[in-house]
């Protein structure tokens, strides 16, 4: 019997699982279908467009083990309006687990939004593991863009694209 705080995974729950490398991520974007570019300045950035969103796929950690799938919202926001997004974000993130969102300042006068999914893969993956994790930080991060562009509606004229 383990504590509440103990973790019930041992070692052996690790075997068969592959270490995570940018390789590994390259080869289940290419499994998915999904086209991406390397990016020539940061070459631990693999970089791709989904439904007209800007997405970046790297990997974090001390051993490289936790791949985040990160969305960039398709349009910029005017710093003045950086209170109203933040709460759009905070009710986001209070209602849902994943993905993490938030608002950071790219320039003087101007704000983006953005969505993040982090998975830990510090003990190795599957290629299932990668493929879904990939799946759902899309899917998620995309669906919290059409949901800000729902609320916002006719509000987004006023925007930059």
């Amino acid at each position: 019997m383990t504590a509440s705080h103990e973790s019930t995974v041992t070692a052996d729950s690790a075997e068969g699982l592959a270490p995570m490398s940018q390789s590994r991520v390259e080869e289940s974007l290419t499994r998915l279908g999904y086209a991406f570019v390397e990016d020539d300045e940061h070459p631990e950035i693999l970089r791709a467009r989904f439904d007209n969103y800007r997405f970046q796929f790297m990997l974090a950690g001390e051993a490289q083990g936790v791949m985040q799938t990160r969305g960039r919202w398709n349009h910029s926001v005017d710093v003045s309006r950086k209170v109203e997004m933040v709460k759009l974000c905070n009710e986001w993130n209070m209602n849902r687990v994943w993905p993490k969102v938030y608002v950071r300042r790219e320039s003087e006068g101007l704000l983006g939004v953005y969505g993040e999914l982090a998975a830990d893969f510090r003990c190795g993956a599957s290629d299932g593991q990668i493929d879904h994790a990939i799946t759902c930080g899309l899917s998620t991060v995309i669906a919290f863009f059409k949901s800000l562009e729902e609320r916002l509606g006719a509000e987004l004229d006023e925007l930059d694209d």
